[in-house]
């Protein structure tokens, strides 16, 4: 009898191996997402704390005093956003209670609309960092308001995937403000530690620098890696949405 080609006797290796590199892909991909998934549940802890600080203390911006139903709304309606919004990313929540996630979804857009209208609102009308502030925040809130309306109209047009992507960006935008806290916290400290040990206060003009520097870099850098995520599971997301449950 003559021998089998080389390539019947290497197909099951090679089909051996091209599985064990898929189970690897896959137990990589939950481990990043459930590592994903802490990293989201802490900003939004510290959003919503930044939040609840807003009533412990005065306003560090004095403008606030000016416009408090304003304020109020911008702050008491982005704790409700980023406390809810990332549940709408749970593949159980979505696929065992789909008529609460369609509900919770059309209110947090509504919410989220109102949340980054008022805050485009307070960057322009009052701004702690002047002009500065009102580029930074002008351009990310509206990134934020145009894929809350896209995502909207992608489900409205049973375009999952498309809703999917742009509902990411929402939140990563929206989660920025809490990263925002984690630079500009540490940052200031210093500033006011080093101004203390020369017996004085920091220059209003530093504090504000360093306030939308900490912006700047906190939404550049969730925008950043929220389409990193979307491309690296575009080909996931769009399988899911066309099985019902899309990530």
């Amino acid at each position: 009898a003559l021998p089998l080609p080389p390539r019947y006797h290497a197909s099951p290796v090679l089909s051996f191996v091209s599985a064990i590199h898929r189970e690897v892909r896959q137990q990589g991909g939950r481990i990043m997402r459930r590592r994903l998934g802490v990293l989201v549940g802490f900003l939004s802890v510290v959003g919503i704390g930044a939040s609840a600080a807003y009533y412990l203390r005065e306003p560090y911006n004095p403008g606030f005093l000016q416009f408090p139903a304003i304020a109020a709304l911008h702050v008491i309606l982005g704790a409700v956003y980023l406390a809810l919004a990332p549940f709408q990313f749970v593949g159980r929540i979505r696929c065992r209670w789909l008529g609460y996630h369609r509900w919770a979804g059309r209110l947090l857009v509504a919410i989220g609309l109102v949340a980054g209208a008022t805050g485009i609102f307070i960057a322009w009308v009052i701004p702690f960092s002047g002009w500065w502030e009102r580029v930074v925040i002008g351009f990310f809130g509206g990134l934020f308001l145009a894929a809350l309306g896209k995502g909207f109209l992608h489900i409205r047009a049973g375009q999952t995937a498309l809703h999917r992507e742009w509902m990411i960006r929402a939140l990563a935008i929206g989660l920025g403000i809490a990263t925002t806290r984690l630079i500009m916290v540490p940052a200031a400290f210093v500033v006011f530690a080093m101004a203390h040990r020369r017996g004085a206060d920091p220059p209003l003009e530093q504090v504000a620098a360093i306030s939308v520097v900490s912006f700047a870099l906190a939404f550049t850098l969730h925008s950043a890696l929220a389409e990193v995520w979307i491309r690296r599971t575009r080909k996931e997301g769009a399988a899911g949405s066309r099985g019902g449950e899309s990530r």
